[in-house]
């Protein structure tokens, strides 16, 4: 049985390698795929690809980050005050917008101290 649900899992993995980029996308728009857009972002080879779903286009450090959301097809504004990212599209701090930018400010924090 548990040789069949490794089977299964691998046949699960190799589909999701073959899918594009862009249909992984922000499905629930929580800070987990933030986390994940941030992944695809910072691996991929073009940073300004509109396959990528988040692409950063600045970074102002304890002030904002500007996004281009592939998705929606627009520029959006994730502002951080005391530390703390908000989004001013979705009006909150738990979006995938936020996730995304907390892993800025942590890749920023991590190249200060190396």
């Amino acid at each position: 049985m548990l040789r069949g649900e490794i089977a299964n899992l691998s046949g699960k993995r190799n589909n999701t390698a073959n899918t594009s980029k862009a249909s992984l996308g922000v499905a629930n728009n929580n800070l987990d795929e933030g986390v994940l857009t941030f992944g695809l972002w910072l691996n991929a080879e073009d940073k300004k690809s509109s396959e990528t779903p988040l692409i950063m286009k600045e970074y102002a450090e304890g002030k904002r980050v500007v996004l281009r959301d592939n998705i929606l097809q627009k520029d959006l504004i994730v502002t951080i005050v005391e530390g703390i990212p908000f989004c001013n599209e979705c009006r909150s701090n738990d979006c995938a917008h936020v996730g995304f930018t907390i892993c800025a400010i942590q890749m920023a924090n991590k190249s200060k101290i190396e």
